[in-house]
């Protein structure tokens, strides 16, 4: 049977990680055409809004950021949210697309021997300081008890070098650069329900202990005595737990060989396989029964206002020479 073939177009991603994956997982089962001038399908992120561009294609919205999908301007989203909308909203929190998710789900758990393994304390890797200020507030407050070693752009006080962000398979390198350390500060951007990045997922393909903060749902997929939850202990209760773990070396080699998912985790629904499902549940249906979203009256004038409103931005943004991404 040969393969059915899709034109698509990829729009407003920060880099190639996520539209490469997505390539590839769609390559098992379609013949792909990309075509920036007349997609039928337009997967389109957060990071800009050229995807207004193709008012005639079937929109898919794939955000692997803290941001809710707006139905008025997709079709179909997948995001972080545990969002149930029809048949509109697939869940796929972005550490789906890492290969380290897939080690996690082979593994179920790290199997350390001895602590001989983890000769080093903890590791802090961020590009910028722009997310919610108890990342950094943590950093110092832990740094002033033991020197927790800061190897990515933001707070450097390593000698330690990983790959940049985007650049080549720089998950691994990250993933590989923690796994002599026997804990990770894992702090997302934000705090919201549902929103779990790769950091959780990075620190236990790396057979550390992640310090998280961020998703008050967390543990509904990570088991929660596998990392310390700052939310749910607060700095000082954090502090002692790590306290605990580094004065108790056999609580600690426990905590580090735990399970890594709680027992009632779905992850069934999180893997590369039930992405394809639901992105072919959007392929295989006649391309006119795939547009949802409304494409007259209401539609095209909420989106000529969105359009005004970015452009808005962009004109202040330029002023005052910041421009995190953009547009054309």
């Amino acid at each position: 049977m040969q393969n059915k073939e899709i034109c698509l177009h990829f729009s407003d991603f920060p880099g190639a990680t996520n539209v490469n994956f997505i390539t590839n997982l769609l390559a098992k089962r379609y013949k792909i055409t990309l075509s920036e001038q007349d997609p039928d399908y337009v997967i389109y992120s957060v990071f800009g809004s050229n995807f207004l561009k193709y008012p005639d294609a079937v929109r898919i919205c794939f955000i692997g950021e803290n941001v809710r999908p707006d139905f008025n301007l997709c079709d179909f989203a997948f995001s972080f949210d545990w969002l149930e909308y029809e048949d509109r909203h697939f869940r796929a929190p972005n550490f789906v697309l890492y290969p380290q998710w897939e080690n996690l789900l082979s593994r179920r758990r790290s199997d350390i021997l001895d602590l001989s393994y983890k000769p080093d304390f903890c590791n802090f890797i961020y590009t910028n300081g722009s997310g919610h200020p108890n990342r950094v507030a943590f950093f110092n407050f832990l740094n002033a008890v033991k020197k927790v070693d800061s190897f990515g752009r933001f707070l450097r006080n390593s000698n330690r070098t990983i790959d940049a962000p985007y650049a080549g398979d720089w998950s691994q390198s990250k993933v590989d650069a923690q796994k002599s350390f026997r804990f990770s500060i894992a702090f997302e951007n934000s705090e919201t329900p549902g929103y779990t990045t790769e950091k959780i997922v990075h620190a236990l393909s790396a057979d550390t202990i992640p310090i998280y903060w961020g998703d008050p749902h967390v543990a509904r997929i990570f088991n929660p005595e596998r990392f310390v939850d700052v939310r749910e202990l607060g700095f000082e209760g954090a502090l002692h737990r790590i306290k605990y773990l580094e004065d108790n070396p056999d609580a600690l080699l426990e905590t580090l060989n735990a399970p890594f998912f709680s027992e009632d985790a779905p992850l069934g629904d999180m893997t590369s396989d039930a992405l394809l499902e639901r992105f072919s549940y959007i392929f295989d249906q006649p391309l006119q029964r795939a547009v949802r979203r409304e494409r007259f009256l209401w539609g095209p004038k909420y989106e000529a206002t969105r359009r005004r409103e970015t452009l808005a931005y962009w004109r202040l943004a330029r002023v005052q020479k910041f421009i995190p991404w953009s547009i054309s």
